[in-house]
């Protein structure tokens, strides 16, 4: 990479690093990361995934705990799903991700600018292969 890129991109990541996207993200991820409550119910959640894996694989399998353990796996998401803090990360993430495609877009277009326009695979419907 010559020094000119160089440079750009290292502007470039101060500036995404100081976006407010950025900022939302670390924040978020910070209270995740420390919400026991939340972190609680992940973990429930994932203990009662691996009973339903287990059961499940069993030859006897027991067909009215697989719908106990399901029931309250569905239960489990929905108040995780419900969580603050867990809303404000999927938000972030999304946000985070949004940013992630615009760029990965932007590189695409100068690498394949056959793709910007969304080939189809068919040149009789694209005008700047002919």
């Amino acid at each position: 990479m010559n020094e000119q890129l160089r440079i750009a991109l290292e502007n470039f990541l101060n500036a995404l690093r100081d976006s407010e996207a950025v900022v939302r993200y670390e924040n978020a991820k910070a209270l995740y990361t420390t919400d026991g409550k939340l972190m609680a119910l992940i973990d429930q959640y994932n203990c009662q995934g691996k009973l339903l894996r287990d059961e499940g694989e069993k030859a006897d399998r027991n067909d009215e705990l697989l719908a106990q353990i399901t029931n309250k796996l569905k239960e489990l998401y929905d108040e995780i799903m419900a969580n603050e803090t867990m809303l404000a990360m999927q938000a972030a993430e999304q946000e985070i991700s949004a940013i992630i495609n615009d760029v990965n877009r932007g590189m695409q277009s100068i690498f394949q600018p056959e793709m910007e326009g969304g080939c189809t695979g068919n040149c009789s419907t694209c005008s700047s292969c002919h």
